[in-house]
C-alpha cells in the first residue's frame, strides 16, 4: 500500500443512478417523489455522507407543512446517520425549511450548501474519509509501509484531521503497548492550537 485514498471505490452502478437521480432532481427540485428516488440511490452508497447530503437538500426544500415527509425521509436515512445528526434533523422537522447554507448539508448536496461553521476536518474530509483512512493507515503499519505511513501523517496534519489519527492510533493501540515515537509526534502536533488565519 503506498497510496492513500480518502475512500474505497464504489460501486459505478450505484454512482451513476444517483447522478441520473441529481440531474431528474434539478430540474424540479420540489418534487418530493425526486427526492425520495435521490434519497434511496444516496443510501445505496457507503458511509453516512451521501445520505446525509440528500437529506439536507429535502429539508432546504420542505417546509414545516411538509414535516411528514420530512420525518420519513429521516426514517429511512436513520440508520446509516450518526446520532447526533439524527437529533439535529428532527429538531428541525416542524420547522420552517432550513437555510440553504447549513452545517447539516454535506460535499453531496446539491441544494444545500455546507456551512463554514464547521471542523477544519470537517470541511477538508469526511467522517467516512477518515475512517477509511484510518483502517488503511493500520493495513500499513501492519506491513511495515513507511511511505503509507507517512503519507497518513501528511494528511492529518495539513487536514488536521484528529478524527482519522484517533481511530488509528487507538486500533494499533489494542494490538501493540506502545506506538513508534513519529506517531508521538504527530499527536503532539494535532494537540497544537491552530494558528488562526
Amino acid at each position: 500500500m503506498t497510496n492513500l485514498r480518502p475512500m474505497t471505490e464504489t460501486p459505478s452502478c450505484a454512482r451513476t443512478a444517483l447522478r441520473r437521480q441529481v440531474r431528474r432532481l434539478l430540474q424540479d427540485p420540489t418534487a418530493a417523489s425526486l427526492h425520495l428516488d435521490r434519497l434511496n440511490a444516496a443510501l445505496a452508497l457507503p458511509g453516512s455522507e451521501p445520505g446525509q447530503g440528500a437529506l439536507a437538500d429535502i429539508y432546504v426544500t420542505f417546509g414545516e407543512l411538509d414535516a411528514a415527509f420530512k420525518r420519513s425521509a429521516l426514517l429511512l436515512a436513520r440508520p446509516r446517520l450518526a446520532e447526533h445528526v439524527v437529533r439535529w434533523f428532527e429538531a428541525q422537522a416542524d420547522q420552517p425549511r432550513l437555510s440553504r447554507i447549513t452545517p447539516l448539508a454535506t460535499r453531496w448536496s446539491v441544494l444545500a450548501r455546507p456551512s463554514a461553521d464547521i471542523s477544519t476536518r470537517a470541511r477538508r474530509c469526511s467522517g467516512d474519509d477518515s475512517r477509511a483512512l484510518a483502517a488503511q493507515v493500520v493495513l500499513a503499519v501492519a506491513g511495515h509501509d513507511m511511505q503509507a505511513q507517512q503519507a497518513f501523517f501528511h494528511h492529518c496534519i495539513t487536514c488536521h484531521d484528529n478524527l482519522a489519527f484517533m481511530l488509528a492510533r487507538r486500533a494499533l493501540l489494542r494490538t501493540q503497548s506502545r506506538l513508534p515515537a513519529h506517531w508521538e509526534t504527530v499527536s503532539n502536533q494535532l494537540e497544537q492550537p491552530k494558528e488562526l488565519t
